[in-house]
């Protein structure tokens, strides 16, 4: 009974510590355009969908955030806008990490 009581504790512990990693935490600089909100990381822009959140935000400033990668946006081409701008993926940020 004591060894199913710790492979039970110990499988627990597991999902719960792979659970935990649905979010990214990175460093990045704001982009702000007619055509959205984004992230760079490194060399690659991601499409923020919650942009709301980094409205105090100026272009060019650096963060510090977590979030999660999604599969699509409905804010994505609802900005009137003659610019087209590449990204490689579409993020929301779950949260804006203190420096």
């Amino acid at each position: 009974m004591k060894k199913i009581l710790i492979l039970l504790l110990t499988s627990s512990l597991f999902l719960v510590s792979a659970c935990s990693k649905d979010f990214l935490s990175v460093d990045a600089i704001v982009e702000k355009n007619c055509t959205g909100t984004y992230l760079k990381f490194d060399t690659k822009f991601s499409y923020v969908c919650n942009s709301d959140i980094l409205a105090s935000y100026t272009n060019g400033q650096s963060v510090s955030v977590s979030y999660k990668a999604l599969e699509g946006c409905n804010s994505i081409g609802s900005a009137v806008c003659s610019v087209a701008f590449t990204y490689e993926d579409v993020i929301e940020i779950k949260e804006i990490l203190k420096r």
